[in-house]
């Protein structure tokens, strides 16, 4: 949902003004992280645009498509993919695997920055050890059983409070252990359907876990994990602090993401995005 005063009205406006002053590419992007992300990524001669949510950046593209050139869009996968649906414009890239955290988790190295800034190398060793698993493995298997919940509670439909999910985070994953609650998540979320969750969760095809997990979600349970698990982290130290260090230092390179966005300059020339 949009996040702000801005709709796709709005934004159209904003990239056609732009286009009257300079003859430039335009990035249109979800929100104020993604900005950050791509603010030292993109290309002198491009200007980026915050939507203030993902439905504005797609109906925004969807408005422009056919009569401004070189505007592209970039937004998070979610469950789309696992929902069937289509983007709908080639000015459209999604970040895959589900949003920015998670690509940034999943295919580069961001998450060993972040361990080397927050965390501690004996504690990291030791539960390594312990749970024969790297700390990524470890975490997504967290991640997961809270992703699970979201996905079947759209897929089928479901009256499921995705915000209890979201606040069951802290509720339902101990912070000594790092170990998660699954049935006090499950009755807390569900609220009397459980069963039915249950049976639904049961019928829903093997995916990419990552295609599962929320990024937000996965740097909640990241930070309680190095609060006592895997490191000594104060508890001044919040999400959006780890989140920031993560966008610092994720590498577009040798990504699927990268290509893409490439071989939308490659056939919108002159317009150029990225650096």
């Amino acid at each position: 949902m949009p996040t702000g005063h801005k709709n796709p009205g709005i934004i159209v406006a904003e990239v056609k003004m732009e286009r009257q002053v300079n003859d430039c590419s335009v990035l249109i992007v979800e929100g104020a992280d993604d900005a950050r992300f791509w603010e030292p990524r993109r290309h002198s001669a491009c200007v980026l645009v915050d939507s203030e949510g993902k439905p504005n950046v797609v109906e925004a593209v969807r408005r422009l498509d056919g009569d401004v050139g070189g505007v592209l869009g970039i937004v998070d996968e979610d469950y789309d993919c696992l929902m069937g649906k289509s983007l709908g414009s080639s000015n459209l890239v999604a970040v895959s695997p589900h949003d920015l955290e998670c690509f940034l988790l999943c295919h580069t190295s961001a998450l060993d920055s972040v361990l080397a800034e927050f965390g501690t190398r004996t504690k990291i060793a030791s539960f390594q050890a312990r749970e024969s698993t790297d700390i990524r493995t470890a975490l997504l298997r967290r991640a997961s059983v809270f992703g699970q919940l979201r996905w079947a509670a759209q897929a089928c439909g479901l009256n499921v409070c995705t915000k209890e999910i979201e606040n069951g985070i802290p509720k339902f994953l101990d912070d000594k252990t790092w170990d998660v609650d699954r049935q006090g998540l499950i009755r807390v979320a569900a609220a009397g359907l459980e069963d039915e969750l249950e049976r639904c969760i049961g019928r829903l095809p093997n995916v990419q876990p990552w295609r599962l997990v929320r990024g937000h979600d996965v740097l909640a349970i990241l930070r309680i994990g190095l609060q006592n698990v895997l490191g000594d982290l104060p508890s001044r130290v919040r999400v959006l602090d780890i989140a920031r260090v993560l966008r610092a230092a994720g590498r577009l390179e040798g990504t699927t993401l990268l290509e893409e966005i490439r071989r939308w300059e490659g056939a919108n020339r002159p317009y150029l995005v990225l650096q």
